[in-house]
C-alpha cells in the first residue's frame, strides 16, 4: 500500500464572507510524465451544487482524486480559461498582472486585442507537442478561431475556447488553426488511437451547464470520457492524465469549485484539502507534459503534486524528451518500487513495437546503447515485477533519430551564388565527441574556416572568386583530431551585379526592344531593377519591388540608343552596380 506523508497546514480564503480551515497534504512528489493529458472545463457550477447534482463526476472524483479547496481566479468564463492557458487573466482591471504578462484588454467574454504573451499553445508548438482543441458544435457556427458566441443560433462560446485568443492560434503559427477542430472528430481520433499528447474537451453551452443543468453536463461527461477512460494510457500501466475543473462558481461567482484528477498514475483515493486555483492546474499540465516553461503564474504556483504518488516509478535520464540524436542512442533510466520486488527493466521503441533490450534479472537500472533508425521514435521503459512478470511502471521520451553525420542546410548543392557564400551546417555522431566543423573549397585546395572548439555547427560567410566551387565540410573528432565524416555541395559562384541578356550588345533592332536582365548582390538586398535610355535621359521602367529580374519590351525611336540597366538597394534605395548596351533602332 502506498503511504504519502501528511503535514498539518491552514488554507484561509475568502468564501461568502465566512474562513475555511482544512489541512493539506505535502507536495512532496512530483507530476509524472503522461503521453495523454486531457483538460475539461465545465461552466458555473460550485463544488456544493457539484457534488449535489454531477453523480458520474463525483464518482470518478471519489475513485481516483478530488480538490476540496480549489478557488477560481475571477469571475467571468474567459479569464478563468487565460489563467489555465497563459497563468494570467490579461485585464489590469480585474486582476494584479502576474509577471510577465500584461493587460490585452480581457474581460469575461472577450479581450480587446490578441495575446502575445507566452502560452501553453506556444510552447507545445515549439517542442513539437501535439495538441487539438474538441470544441463541440464549433462546425455548425462558423469553424474558424474568430466565430462569436451563438454563431449560427448554437450554442457554441468563443470566449469558452480560450485558445482562440491567442496571437500564436490568430496567426496561424504551425498551422496552429487546424488544431482547433469539432468536437466530432474527438470520437474519431480516440477510435484511431490518434488522440494527440495534450486534449481540451470544450462542450457547447448546452452540455458545459452554462445554458444546460448540471446534470445535463455529468450526462456529456459520463458519455464521452467513459470511452476515453477504457483506453490503454488511462489502464493501470498506462500515465493518461484527465483534468476535469469549473470556470467558476454558481451564477458565474469566482469560488470553490470541484476539481477532479484521473488517471493511473493519481493515488487511488485521493482527497486533496490544498489550496488551489487554475495557475496550479496549469503548472500540473506543463510538467505532465514536460514543459519546462513557466508562463505567467505557473512560474511561482506549484503543481498539484499530492495527487501523484513518489513511492515508485521509473525515472529515464537519457535521452533527453524531445531531443535529436544520432543512431546510437544511449538510454538510461531507473526504477524504485518500495511495494514489490524489481526483476527486470525493459526498454521498448513504441513505435515500432520492437522491444530493444532489457537489464540482467534482479537488477533496477539499465545502460545501454540501442541503433535505431532515423525519424521518430517514442522510446518507452518499463520495470517488472518478480514473480509475476508484469509491469508495474513504465516512463516514456519521445525522440527525433538523425543519421551519423554531417548536413549542410546552405548552400544547396548546384546552386548558383554571389562571392558572399553563406555556408551552414551540422554534425552528429552518436559514437564519437565532435571537436570542431571545418569547411575547405576542395576546388582551390584551401581551408574557408573552422568552428569554434567543441561545436558541432557552423553559420559563416566565405568570400568566393567567380566560377565553380566545390565545398566541404568535415567534423573533426577530439582527441585524435581526425575527419569524422563529409559532405559536400558543389556551387556556381557569379560576380556581384547586372547581367543584360537582351538586347545583344551592337545589335540592330526594330522600334519594339526586349530589354531583359537579372542582378545579383550576395551583401545587399535589391529593391528593384530599373531600365534607363542614357541617349535621351529617360527612365523606360522598372521591376516590381522586391524583384531582381526585368524582362518589359519598350518602344524606342530610330537610331543609336546607349541602355543602361541598374539595380537599387532596399531601405538606402542607391544603385549598387549598372551594366549598358548600345544598339541601333533601323525600323
Amino acid at each position: 500500500m502506498r503511504m504519502r506523508s501528511v503535514q498539518f497546514a491552514v488554507a484561509i480564503f475568502v468564501l461568502s464572507l465566512s474562513f475555511v480551515f482544512s489541512f493539506s497534504a505535502v507536495a512532496q512528489s512530483v507530476v509524472p510524465h503522461s503521453s495523454h493529458v486531457v483538460l475539461v472545463m465545465e461552466e458555473n457550477t460550485s463544488y456544493g451544487t457539484a457534488r449535489a447534482q454531477m453523480p458520474w463526476l463525483v464518482s470518478q472524483g471519489a475513485a481516483n482524486g478530488y480538490a476540496t479547496n480549489y478557488v477560481s481566479n475571477t469571475s467571468g468564463s474567459l479569464m478563468d480559461y487565460l489563467w489555465m492557458a497563459s497563468g494570467s487573466c490579461h485585464s489590469s482591471v480585474d486582476c494584479v498582472l502576474p509577471a510577465g504578462t500584461h493587460d490585452f484588454g480581457c474581460s469575461g467574454d472577450s479581450c480587446a486585442s490578441p495575446i502575445t504573451d507566452d502560452n501553453l499553445f506556444r510552447e507545445m508548438n515549439n517542442l513539437g507537442i501535439s495538441w487539438k482543441v474538441y470544441a463541440q458544435s464549433y462546425a455548425a457556427a462558423g469553424g474558424t478561431v474568430t466565430t462569436p458566441d451563438n454563431a449560427n443560433g448554437t450554442s457554441y462560446y468563443r470566449r469558452h475556447n480560450g485558445a482562440t485568443w491567442y496571437s500564436d492560434i490568430l496567426s496561424n503559427v504551425a498551422g496552429s488553426q487546424a488544431k482547433i477542430v469539432d468536437f466530432s472528430q474527438f470520437a474519431k481520433d480516440l477510435a484511431a488511437n490518434t488522440l494527440p499528447q495534450f486534449s481540451i474537451i470544450a462542450p457547447d453551452g448546452l452540455h458545459d451547464a452554462h445554458d444546460g443543468s448540471p446534470a445535463d453536463a455529468d450526462v456529456f461527461l459520463s458519455t464521452n470520457l467513459t470511452p476515453l477512460l477504457a483506453q490503454s494510457y488511462f489502464q493501470s500501466a498506462g500515465d493518461g492524465l484527465l483534468i476535469i475543473t469549473f470556470d467558476n462558481g454558481d451564477f458565474d461567482v469566482a469560488g470553490q469549485v470541484y476539481t477532479v484528477l484521473i488517471g493511473p498514475k493519481v493515488i487511488a483515493h485521493t482527497v486533496s484539502n490544498t489550496f488551489y486555483q487554475h495557475q496550479n492546474a496549469f503548472r500540473t499540465i506543463l510538467d505532465a507534459l514536460g514543459i519546462t516553461a513557466h508562463p505567467g503564474a505557473s512560474a511561482t504556483a506549484s503543481a498539484m503534486n499530492d495527487f501523484f504518488s513518489s513511492s515508485g516509478g521509473v525515472t529515464i535520464t537519457s535521452p533527453a524528451q524531445n531531443s535529436t540524436t544520432g543512431t546510437q542512442v544511449l538510454v538510461t533510466a531507473s526504477a524504485t518500487e518500495p511495494a514489490a520486488q524489481i526483476y527486470q527493466v525493459q526498454v521498448w521503441d513504441d513505435t515500432t513495437g520492437q522491444k530493444l533490450g532489457e537489464s540482467a534479472p534482479n537488477t533496477s537500472t539499465i545502460s545501454q546503447t540501442f541503433s535505431l533508425l532515423p525519424g521518430t521514435h517514442r522510446i518507452v521503459v518499463e520495470d517488472i515485477s518478480t514473480g509475476t512478470y508484469s509491469d508495474l511502471h513504465t516512463a516514456s521520451v519521445d525522440i527525433n533519430v538523425v543519421a551519423d553525420g554531417v548536413t549542410i542546410n546552405s548552400p544547396v548543392n548546384n546552386s548558383t551564388t554571389g562571392t558572399q557564400v553563406q555556408v551552414t551546417a551540422s554534425a552528429v555522431e552518436s559514437s564519437s565527441q565532435i571537436y570542431q566543423l571545418q569547411v575547405w573549397d576542395d576546388t582551390t585546395g584551401q581551408k574557408l574556416g573552422q568552428s569554434a572548439a567543441n561545436t558541432s555547427s557552423i553559420n559563416q560567410t566565405f568570400t568566393l572568386a567567380p566560377g565553380p566551387h566545390r565545398l566541404v565540410v568535415e567534423d573533426i573528432s577530439t582527441g585524435t583530431y581526425s575527419d569524422l565524416h563529409i559532405a559536400s555541395v558543389n556551387i556556381n559562384v557569379v560576380a556581384d551585379g547586372i547581367t543584360i541578356t537582351s538586347p545583344a550588345n551592337g545589335a540592330t533592332t526594330g522600334a519594339q526592344v526586349l530589354v531583359t536582365a537579372s542582378a545579383r548582390e550576395s551583401s545587399a538586398q535589391i529593391y528593384q531593377i530599373q531600365v534607363w535610355d542614357n541617349t535621351t535621359g529617360k527612365k523606360l521602367g522598372q521591376s516590381a519591388p522586391g524583384t531582381s529580374t526585368i524582362s518589359q519590351t519598350y518602344t524606342l525611336g530610330r537610331g543609336t540608343h546607349q541602355l543602361i540597366v541598374e539595380d537599387i538597394s532596399a531601405g538606402t534605395f542607391q544603385v549598387l552596380h549598372k551594366a549598358s548596351v548600345t544598339i541601333k533602332v533601323a525600323f
